[in-house]
């Protein structure tokens, strides 16, 4: 793992192959797919710890005091970790983020008063949502505080929670 996050912030995700990641881990190709699929494979089991905390705001297992921490380390480290926040990784990243929102959110019975919406959607709405705030705030110049940001991110699913319920079985 960490053979691979430091050749693909030198050298750029789409540059870095499974033969350089196996070659920089010293181990060979075949324990490399003996783990990992491909190097997407790899990278969506780089982004889970990052993933589960901001997934934390959907359960409410989260305190804003965890969600700060994790906000002020993406903020230190903005200049190394700057591919993490573009394309095409950051799209990968939405993914397993809605992945690990789609799993808390629980269905609710049909009520007919409105349209059930399918967990899917909510959570890859939730997920983008989160992601773009980060992605502005870790790239941009506003003088906010992480524990401002923290507090949107939390306020802001619980309200788009609130307003898509019911949600769909799957």
């Amino acid at each position: 793992m960490s053979a691979f996050v430091e050749l693909v912030l030198t050298r750029g995700y789409e540059l870095v192959s499974a033969r350089e990641i196996a070659r920089k881990a010293n181990v060979g190709r075949s324990t490399f797919y003996l783990h990992f699929a491909s190097k997407d494979e790899l990278l969506k089991e780089s982004l889970k710890f990052p993933s589960r905390a901001l997934a934390g705001c959907v359960s409410g297992e989260l305190g804003p005091e965890q969600l700060a921490r994790l906000l002020d380390h993406f903020r230190a480290q903005r200049d190394l970790n700057r591919p993490f926040f573009a394309d095409p990784i950051r799209t990968l990243w939405v993914k397993c983020l809605a992945t690990l929102i789609q799993a808390q959110l629980v269905a609710q019975p049909a009520s007919g008063a409105r349209p059930q919406v399918p967990r899917a959607l909510i959570a890859l709405t939730i997920a983008e949502m989160q992601i773009a705030l980060i992605t502005h705030w870790v790239t941009g110049r506003a003088a906010v505080k992480s524990d401002v940001i923290g507090a949107t991110l939390m306020a802001s699913t619980r309200a788009m929670l609130s307003g898509v319920a019911p949600l769909q079985a799957e």
